[in-house]
């Protein structure tokens, strides 16, 4: 399995105060395995108007030379080495839905030893995939609250259309249904929450932007006109579905 850690660059940096001993914490969890760069353009890395990654690199490698160095969408051929699991992956940034793709489908191989994860802004849909696997925060020293089992069982519902898409058809309806059933039970219509949840189901990122904004547009008090898909107790049937399923 895949071990994951990650730091916000607002909490890493603190204005330029605490790279040093935020690096050297993150180098601390690295451990000795071999460290692969990833970032959106590999090609640019040594460009002067580009220069944040590379610093970042090497401020977390403590070095002048940080290599290797390879694409966030080549993460998936690292992961299919022979020697992956002696390799620990510094990705950089990612924000391309393509890219963090990539890095999710690397990560779900369980073939790498570790991943640690520089996320660019609180507001990335980086940050909510980590936090929805469990990952921890290294500038805390520990994971976001795990999300609601139930939760991510409505999530998975909503993964199982992504295959046609989530703007319309049954897959917005799936969507809507899904969030309006379970605000009905309580639960809240805070979007970073949801997203933990989608995230924790398999979500993928070329979706993610569609369920924000409708978790945004339902808790607003927009009105969708959809076809409902489940019965009015689905939050109380996967409720028992998931008491019955072992934990893993």
């Amino acid at each position: 399995m895949t071990e994951l850690a990650y730091m916000v660059r607002e909490d890493w940096a603190q204005q330029g105060t605490a790279m040093e001993q935020s690096s050297a914490t993150i180098r601390s969890w690295l451990g000795d395995k071999k460290l692969v760069y990833a970032v959106g353009r590999p090609d640019m890395f040594n460009d002067k108007a580009r220069n944040i990654e590379r610093g970042t690199a090497m401020q977390i490698g403590d070095t002048t030379t940080p290599a290797p160095v390879v694409g966030l969408e080549q993460l998936s051929d690292l992961a299919a080495r022979d020697d992956a699991s002696d390799i620990a992956v510094v990705a950089i940034h990612p924000r391309d839905p393509r890219e963090c793709d990539a890095m999710r489908n690397a990560y779900e191989t369980e073939s790498l030893d570790r991943m640690y994860v520089q996320i660019w802004a609180p507001s990335n849909l980086a940050r909510s995939w980590v936090e929805g696997q469990g990952a921890i925060d290294l500038h805390t020293g520990r994971a976001v609250e795990t999300p609601d089992p139930v939760q991510v069982a409505g999530c998975e519902l909503i993964v199982n259309e992504e295959y046609n898409g989530l703007s319309t058809g049954n897959g917005k309806d799936t969507v809507i249904q899904v969030l309006r059933s379970f605000n009905a039970e309580g639960y809240p219509l805070d979007t970073d929450t949801w997203l933990r949840a989608y995230f924790s189901a398999g979500g993928a990122f070329r979706h993610a932007e569609v369920v924000k904004k409708f978790v945004e547009e339902v808790a607003g008090g927009k009105r969708h006109r959809v076809t409902d898909r489940f019965l009015p107790e689905i939050v109380g049937i996967l409720r028992e579905q998931v008491a019955k399923t072992p934990p893993k």
